[in-house]
């Protein structure tokens, strides 16, 4: 049994076989018919799904809500008017007498012999790939004959089922994520959390806990956006860079100079992208932008902010504010000026993060935001990342940050919270983007599948293990190419779970966000909060040391899992 469970998780179907999860008992879901195979689907970016049930359209939305070309119908009516390119019948429950169904209406038909929402559950999973049809007819049915039945490969994206399935405690796990959590909110951490839990690529816990804000008048949703802050390094720049660099086109040790000649001269023209990307070229953390705006007497420097808009001030900084149209050179220039530490040595700076938008439409000769939804939101089904919310969805879908009392003179919702972003009009590699929990995950249980996902190859596993990769572990520098990794020596003073392994990697977030994926143990952990709300100034968060204690509570949940298991 465990030899066959191994099997499921690489993702091999063996048609006829008894499925290795509980989920399955009593219970027969069969592919009866797969024309052009269209099951599970793919290239997600060109379909748009209907769906005739509002059940059935929520189970379909954790996958993808893209608006492609390519019409799809999923229904389980027989009755239902077909019109669409493609349609997918699906029948629940044992019947005495077929129904009458015109298979050639149909692209594909799907039987289930159970008529309940975990059924319907697994039928929209395996539909996309999260888990496979691997299931026969136990009689004759529509025509077809006993044993028939489609196999196809499922693990290809991600499913959702219980912990115990993916050899996790479930009552440990929600014990501990439930409690940590919930004090985290009675001691003032954040007004609210979401926290996933993945392993071996399935969805095993997603909850929300708490509110927006303190006054308790919002529960946080599943579907809200978080401001990713930091995480925006590895979720905007990272995935172009790499790809870029399958291409041949981005090279690690080609010096800063060579994609940006303005940096051909100067302190940063012999530095290479190997060390800067793992912080290890001595730039300075970070600049605080917004005060160089300010003279010594307070007022705005000529070309800097307005209290109006016009020709030349159309970047909305806040109601009453709005920035110079070209600011962006002067954040280029003040980079470009800026010392470095006499030594090379480990300094973690968010300056480079500002220029790889321009190294990348120069590289690309596309928009830097197109090119990522294009090349990768979109294909993954996640298209609610983004930069710049509000241009797609209303600002109650979005989490709150902070209370802007010194720059932006506001509550920050919707808008970036990074200010040096926000005068980059919102779209920067060094913070910027926003997403769903969910949508974060597809896109870092495709690193932690080493560039796959879903059928398609996004970047080479040769690059995924070089980014991930400590480059400068000899020199003190646990840092990967962008990506963060396990403190080198004690775990305990560090930001992850004491028994992440050495091969994880993953990055957190100013505001209160992190994500964590490990390759050695199939575990991938979001974290998602607005611990910033209403003031950066709370500091609880590490205090209370909430994310590692919560990402070893996974791990603590399989050795739990294990030992039972011995028993």
């Amino acid at each position: 049994m465990k030899h066959f469970v191994t099997l499921y998780f690489i993702g091999l179907s063996i048609c006829g076989f008894a499925q290795p999860d509980t989920l399955y008992t009593e219970r027969s879901i069969v592919l009866l018919k797969n024309e052009g195979l269209l099951i599970p689907f793919k290239h997600l970016d060109s379909l748009s799904f209907e769906y005739s049930t509002p059940f059935l359209k929520n189970l379909g939305e954790r996958y993808t809500r893209n608006i492609g070309v390519n019409k799809v119908l999923i229904t389980d009516d027989i009755n239902a008017k077909v019109a669409s390119d493609a349609n997918v019948l699906l029948l629940f429950g044992e019947v005495d007498a077929p129904p009458v169904v015109d298979m050639e209406n149909y692209e594909a038909v799907v039987f289930s012999n159970k008529t309940d929402s975990v059924s319907k559950d697994l039928v929209v999973q395996m539909l996309f790939g999260g888990r496979s049809f691997s299931d026969t007819l136990k009689s004759n049915f529509l025509g077809f004959k006993v044993g028939s039945g489609i196999c196809t490969q499922g693990g290809t994206r991600l499913s959702f089922g219980s912990p115990k399935e993916v050899g996790i405690d479930s009552a440990y796990l929600y014990r501990k994520i439930d409690s940590i959590a919930i004090h985290a909110i009675d001691s003032g951490v954040a007004p609210g959390i979401q926290v996933l839990v993945a392993r071996h690529g399935r969805v095993i816990f997603h909850k929300t806990y708490g509110y927006t804000t303190y006054d308790s008048s919002e529960q946080v949703q599943k579907d809200m956006l978080y401001d990713f802050a930091s995480l925006t390094k590895v979720t905007g720049a990272l995935p172009a860079l790499m790809k870029l660099h399958d291409e041949n086109k981005f090279d690690l040790d080609a010096t800063m100079g060579t994609y940006l000649p303005y940096f051909a001269r100067g302190n940063k023209k012999d530095l290479t992208y190997r060390r800067v990307l793992s912080h290890n070229a001595g730039l300075q953390a970070w600049i605080p932008y917004w005060q160089t705006t300010l003279k010594k007497n307070g007022k705005y420097r000529r070309h800097t902010l307005s209290y109006d808009s016009s020709a030349n001030f159309q970047t909305r900084l806040s109601p009453n504010l709005y920035l110079y149209n070209n600011y962006r050179d002067n954040i280029y220039k003040q980079i470009r000026k800026s010392p470095l530490k006499r030594e090379q040595g480990y300094l973690y700076s968010g300056l480079s993060f500002y220029l790889y938008p321009e190294i990348i439409e120069k590289l690309t000769g596309q928009d830097y935001e197109t090119y990522l939804k294009q090349n990768f939101y979109k294909p993954l089904g996640a298209s609610t990342i983004t930069y710049n919310p509000m241009r797609y969805y209303p600002v109650n879908q979005t989490v709150p940050t902070e209370v802007d009392t010194f720059f932006r003179m506001e509550p920050l919702r919707g808008i970036v919270h990074d200010e040096g972003a926000a005068m980059m009009k919102g779209v920067s590699s060094n913070a910027g983007l926003f997403g769903t929990t969910l949508d974060l995950a597809k896109l870092m249980q495709m690193y932690l599948w080493m560039g796959d996902y879903g059928g398609g190859h996004y970047i080479s596993k040769n690059t995924m293990e070089k980014f991930t990769f400590c480059h400068y572990c000899n020199e003190g520098d646990r840092r990967g190419l962008g990506f963060d990794k396990p403190v080198l020596g004690d775990r305990s003073s560090g930001s992850t779970a004491i028994d992440a392994s050495e091969r994880s990697f993953g990055h957190s977030g100013y505001t209160g966000t992190f994500s964590w994926a490990d390759p050695e143990n199939g575990v991938l952990f979001i974290f998602m909060s607005n611990r910033v709300y209403p003031t950066r100034n709370n500091s609880k968060i590490y205090q209370f040391n909430v994310r590692p204690t919560m990402h070893q509570a996974i791990y603590d949940a399989i050795k739990v899992f294990e030992a039972e298991s011995k028993h």
